[in-house]
This record gives structure tokens, sequence and C-alpha cells, in this order.
């Protein structure tokens, strides 16, 4: 019984992670969350490549200091190249909230 209870909360836990975010499916939202943010090669790659696996985190859903871990973690499973990442790093850190 405890192990039963032990993975639906560990998959209730998962899927509450993957749902975060913007649904990238929801058109005028992520239009509106993106359109306050200068068009910039990392912004695109940012659109493009982080919302095949999840909702969008905005940039103000981290600070500065939270984003290289993420952006480091995230880039090996997009595919990132060491352009884009630097691209996409550099759109997330200079959005993020104030730490």
């Amino acid at each position: 019984m405890k192990k039963t209870l032990g993975q639906l909360f560990l998959i209730a836990v998962v899927l509450w992670g993957c749902a975060k975010g913007i649904n990238p499916n929801d058109t005028a939202k992520v239009e509106a969350a993106f359109s306050k943010y200068e068009d910039s090669e990392g912004k695109t790659i940012f659109r493009e490549k982080c919302a095949k696996c999840h909702g969008y985190r905005i940039p103000e859903t981290k600070t500065a200091g939270q984003w290289p871990g993420i952006i480091d973690r995230m880039a090996r499973k997009a595919k990132l190249t060491d352009d884009q990442k630097s691209a996409v790093l550099a759109f997330v850190t200079k959005h993020a909230k104030a730490s």
C-alpha cells in the first residue's frame, strides 16, 4: 500500500511539474507573454525549442542566477549548439526576475 501511494505521489509530482508554464498551443497567451521582449536570436530559439517538452517558462519566473543551471540541463535535451545555448541564456538572464 505504501509503495502504491508513493508511486502515485511521484506520478502526480511529475505531471504537476510538466504542466507548469504557458501552454504552447494557446497562441494568444504565448503572443501576449512574448510581445514584451525585443526580438533576438535567443528569444526565437527559446520559443522554437523550449515548448517541445513542456510549457513556456517566461524568463521572469527565475532569477539570473537560477537560469544557467536550467539552460545547461535543457540545452542538452533540446540539442542546442553552444551558440544557441549562449543566445538563449543571454535572453533569459536579461529578462530574469530580480534576486
